[in-house]
């Protein structure tokens, strides 16, 4: 019936309103009267709810047993259904199930692969007629809801489109249409833009596209990631240094050095910006001649001087082959690791028989090495060996071309001969220059750069610049100047800050280790930067801090190389690592056929050939030192490059520094997490750092981890101790965090593998999953990720409360609420007691970056969503 009231008056919230059991309330207005479907209305619309009066809903909504069980007296008394959810069609949690049972939403149930990877929407939404689309297509876009691709800008404002679709909210970017980080795609995939699209169409070009860095195409294009870098393998040469100490003591014996001579100090008491962008983002450079450059197009690496004297040994002659990035590309190898290990030694055994046949047997692996392959007939003499060596090529030639094509088989034989004459032409050859004391050092294990300019012009006239990012891998280290100033007492002269010289050579060493610095832990660019300053004052006498970079750079450019800062980088570089290459006319022109071949696959245009004609470079006897070359022509060539290079600098610093590479970057080769890699970082040694420079350290007792992956597949593991693959270790005490391989996107169905968290050790990954011991799982844990992209993961550790919590940041973190959470007590897991830090791979390589550790939440790394606003489809 009606709800009583002696008044005319209508109620102007009719049957929402919130007083209408108020019996004063209902004395002056009027109010409807209730619905006449009673217990069963499930009618949510705003103008029916006003219309009608209704039954109270049930506490226990859709899911009380009462109404499942169609108790008569309670439904009559109560209504049943899920609610509305608050936010309708601007609701970011379309990806949580319990979410999406428990309230309503306007949309169908949103597919399981928008906003990125639904290749049937894509296909809709960007079709310029849809009727010529395939029934199926329609149908699926019906069934389920899809993210729009305008979000909150949405011009679409037909009623179909509004009911199939979901309008995500994003922050608008501060900048807007005056925003210069429009080739930016994490930021534009972060933030809503004027007249971009928020979900913007995938280019068909994918890595290989040119347009990248064309704002017209970046704005209306994104570009999936498939690229997998070359392993630069690890091998731990800077364990036990803390770099981040190192990087304190270094800048404070500069600032100490300075207010006792009572230079003047920095203005404004901080390093300038624009010195301290330079040193993030300034790239090292390698000089090589034409030799070796030749050898590293044929090998597919770059190669420490160690690393060149290793390819005696067949075996490590193979490990280059096999690194190749052609040979890389046979899935037979990244699929089955018996596949792998058969091309090992069919390769070993083609090099071992060119090696014979040229005589260069110094390192041969001897006969019984081989008793662990096919091949049990040893070689009863010298003369018997070739054979011998052919019965296992052709044994493991017939194993191969079962899994491996014809081509492939061809690629693999000609670039083992190929690698297998270049090493004996590099080692009967030899060119470059080595000193003793960079054996002392343990510099000759790794490959020489300088940070910027390169001035050494006795290393050879062809540049090699590397992008960036192998200056991260956990192997490489910088130091002010080179290190062998150390040992020849050069840098106590040069650098009077660093105090009396040691006695001995291996105080030298060890004093040397101890200021090396490390581009991926926090700190290093405020230690180059006060150094450099420093270095600067002093050579134009200047007693003061206040120094600027175009100063630092006057300097730079008249100073030999070996006063800057050198680079040195890991043993091992493919080729991919390289970004540009700056060689003269003849020197290119001097290079073998297949030298160029070779370039013209690998680099395209990320070489310039100079028209200068250089000449040649003066071999023998002790280099000349010295800021230029004495040869016009050569002399003429550097001062170009150099000229290029600051320009270049000058012209994108600003830009890169908006997102600059931070922390670990590295590829983890597949070890099927047999082999946990050490990073050259604690936890503690982090937080030391942390709480040395921050004026207001956080209290929380949270540790951040935040790293970005491609593809998925790895661990990450925090443990009380190193851990070894190879002896006992009964108090080890680990936190694993595996994230699962992203899920496939050419299945019909989404399926996706088991990401968890457990305490164990990683090495047991595979039991872990097949007796489900995690602690926490998810098999959800991608959806609504972009899988064209690399992954942005946040791992929390609550060391007070015992929590664990794994969760997507980046802009996966906008549309992917599925947090895998967990807690431990101190007995099954002390989260206190983590220090040390280990990634591991499983069954591919899998690239990594900007793995930090941090004490505070990153706002940046967490871009959001505005939970207040609300679309109107009639707006």
């Amino acid at each position: 019936g009606e709800a009583s009231s002696k008044s005319s008056n209508p109620c102007r919230y009719g049957g929402e309103c919130p007083q209408i059991n108020n019996k004063g309330h209902c004395t002056e207005y009027k109010h409807p009267s209730y619905c006449f479907d009673g217990g069963r209305c499930k009618n949510q619309q705003e103008e029916h709810l006003k219309q009608y009066r209704h039954l109270p809903l049930c506490s226990k909504s859709h899911k009380c047993i009462e109404y499942q069980k169609d108790d008569q007296e309670h439904c009559a008394k109560f209504r049943h259904f899920a609610p509305r959810c608050p936010y309708g069609n601007n609701c970011v949690d379309f990806h949580d199930k319990k979410h999406f049972d428990q309230f309503s939403h306007s949309y169908p149930t949103p597919c399981s692969r928008t906003p990125f990877d639904c290749p049937l929407y894509s296909a809709l939404s960007e079709s310029q007629n849809t009727r010529t689309l395939k029934a199926s297509i329609h149908q699926h876009c019906l069934d389920f809801s899809h993210v729009c691709k305008g979000g909150r800008n949405c011009t679409d404002k037909t009623s179909l489109h509004w009911s199939k679709s979901i309008h995500i909210a994003r922050k608008l970017c501060p900048y807007g249409e005056k925003c210069i980080r429009v080739t930016d795609e994490e930021h534009l995939n972060s933030f809503t833009h004027p007249n971009i699209l928020d979900i913007r169409s995938l280019c068909s070009k994918g890595d290989d596209c040119e347009d990248r860095a064309n704002a017209e195409h970046t704005t209306k294009f994104r570009h999936n990631i498939t690229e997998e870098t070359g392993v630069a393998p690890y091998y731990g040469l800077d364990k036990g240094i803390n770099f981040a100490q190192n990087h304190r003591e270094n800048y404070a014996r500069v600032e100490r050095y300075a207010a006792e001579h009572k230079w003047k100090p920095l203005p404004s008491g901080k390093i300038p910006n624009d010195i301290l962008n330079w040193i993030r983002t300034v790239q090292p450079i390698h000089r090589c001649n034409a030799i070796i450059f030749e050898s590293i197009l044929l090998h597919g690496h770059v190669m420490s001087r160690e690393y060149m004297e290793r390819l005696k040994n067949p075996k490590f002659v193979a490990q280059s082959v096999l690194q190749h990035s052609r040979i890389r590309r046979i899935e037979a190898f990244k699929q089955m690791s018996s596949c792998e290990e058969d091309a090992r030694q069919y390769v070993t055994a083609l090099v071992c028989v060119e090696f014979e046949k040229n005589n260069f047997v110094s390192a041969m692996p001897k006969a019984a090495d081989w008793l662990n392959s096919d091949t049990t007939t040893l070689p009863k003499d010298q003369t018997d060996i070739i054979a011998f060596y052919e019965e296992i090529i052709n044994k493991k030639e017939i194993r191969l071309s079962g899994a491996v094509s014809p081509q492939d088989m061809k690629a693999l034989q000609d670039k083992t001969m190929d690698i297998a004459r270049a090493s004996i032409k590099l080692l009967t050859s030899p060119s470059g220059i080595g000193f003793a004391s960079d054996k002392t050092l343990g510099t000759d294990k790794l490959v020489f750069s300088v940070l910027g300019p390169h001035q050494g012009h006795y290393y050879g006239d062809i540049i090699v610049i590397f992008k960036r990012d192998i200056l991260h891998h956990p192997d490489a280290n910088l130091s002010m100047q080179a290190a062998t100033t150390y040992l020849s007492g050069n840098a106590y002269k040069l650098r009077p800050w660093l105090g009396v010289e040691p006695g001995t050579p291996a105080e030298k060493v060890e004093h040397y280790h101890a200021t090396k610095l490390h581009a991926a832990i926090p700190g290093y660019e405020y230690a180059i930067a006060a150094e450099l300053m420093a270095l600067t004052s002093l050579k134009y006498e200047l007693n003061s801090m206040d120094i600027s970079l175009k100063q630092i750079l006057d300097r730079w450019t008249t100073v030999d190389s070996h006063q800057t800062v050198e680079a040195h980088l890991p043993q091992l570089i493919p080729l991919e690592y390289i970004d540009h290459v700056y060689m003269p006319k003849n020197l290119f022109d001097s290079l073998s056929t297949d030298a160029r071949q070779a370039i013209s696959a690998v680099f395209r245009k990320r070489i310039s050939v100079a028209e200068q004609i250089v000449e040649p470079m003066v071999s023998g006897g002790h280099p000349a030192f010295g800021p230029k070359p004495k040869e016009k022509a050569r002399a003429a060539y550097q001062d170009a490059c150099i000229y290029t290079l600051l320009f270049r600098y000058k012209k994108y610093t600003s830009q890169l520094a908006l997102n600059y590479l931070k922390g670990i970057t590295m590829t983890i080769r597949s070890t099927k997490f047999e082999d946990p890699f050490l990073l050259p970082l604690t936890i503690s040694q982090a937080f030391e750092h942390y709480r040395q420079v921050q004026s207001r350290p956080s209290t929380a007792n949270i540790t951040y981890i935040y790293w970005k992956a491609l593809n998925g597949d790895m661990i990450l593991s925090l443990s009380n101790q190193e851990i070894s693959s190879t002896k006992k270790q009964p108090d080890l005490r680990s936190l694993i965090c595996y994230v699962a391989p992203k899920p496939s996107l050419t299945d019909e169905h989404y399926y996706e593998s088991t990401s968890y968290l457990a305490a164990g050790n990683p090495i047991h990954h595979e039991m872990i999953l097949n007796k489900k011991s995690y602690k926490a799982k998810s098999n959800i844990f991608y959806m609504g990720c972009n899988m064209n992209d690399f992954f942005t993961y946040c791992l929390e550790i609550h060391r007070g409360t015992g929590h664990v919590v794994l969760s997507h940041a980046g802009p996966n973190g906008i549309y992917n609420h599925n947090p895998i959470v967990c807690a431990f007590n101190r007995s099954e897991l002390d989260l206190t007691t983590l220090d040390f830090i280990h990634v591991s791979a499983g069954s591919r390589r899998v690239p990594i970056r900007n793995l930090t550790v941090c004490f505070d939440r990153q706002p940046d790394l967490h871009p959001t969503f505005d939970r207040e606003f609300r679309s109107n489809s009639k707006q």
